[in-house]
């Protein structure tokens, strides 16, 4: 589609160059540089979009791998204190 409207609009304008006055081409060019704008700040906002929804994404899958890590092997965090007494334990004596 995009392809056809650029020739099309190409060939429009080529055909009408002998017809339009300085001012019509300087309308035609103000309204193809609001359009270009418009699309870029598009572009922007929807790569912002997009950036914070895979961030979000990213937590809550991090989060559902976090508790099947959990279920299977259970929570770590409880035996921190026991391995902090072993590590000890080893170096005080070994």
């Amino acid at each position: 589609k995009i392809n056809l409207c650029g020739a099309f609009l190409k060939e429009v304008i080529q055909q009408c160059k002998d017809v339009l006055d300085d001012d019509a081409i300087t309308e035609i060019i103000k309204s193809c540089n609001v359009i270009k704008n418009d699309k870029v700040q598009q572009s922007k906002r929807k790569v912002k979009g997009q950036a914070q929804k895979s961030k979000k994404v990213d937590k809550v899958a991090k989060k559902k791998a976090l508790d099947i890590h959990n279920d299977v092997f259970g929570d770590n965090d409880d035996y921190d204190a026991y391995d902090d007494m072993g590590g000890a334990y080893e170096d005080d004596f070994f």
